[in-house]
């Protein structure tokens, strides 16, 4: 689809989203153009692209949320062994102010 007819696309596109009624000959070209950015993605492999990026975050997120619970096993020891110093040492190292 060459930049001219996606902007027109995009048009169409835009006034469907918000509710619009289309005349019939403005439903066909917007339909077209739905089947043929469908066509693209197809032919160029986004769909496989997209599967592939989603599965990527899907993992990162998992990856995200077993590092959030290891930071706060970490968090909770850190704060076990900072209790059991004395006054001076916390003092100098910081903690507690």
């Amino acid at each position: 689809m060459d930049s001219r007819v996606y902007r027109q696309w995009q048009e169409l596109h835009r006034r469907t989203v918000l509710g619009e009624t289309l005349a019939a000959s403005e439903q066909e070209v917007y339909e077209a153009g739905c089947r043929e950015l469908d066509a693209e993605e197809t032919q160029d492999g986004g769909l496989e692209q997209m599967r592939r990026l989603r599965n990527d975050i899907l993992s990162a997120e998992r990856e995200q949320q077993q590092l959030r619970e290891q930071e706060v096993k970490l968090d909770a020891r850190i704060a076990a062994l900072e209790a059991r110093l004395d006054a001076r040492t916390r003092q100098l190292l910081g903690i507690g102010n």
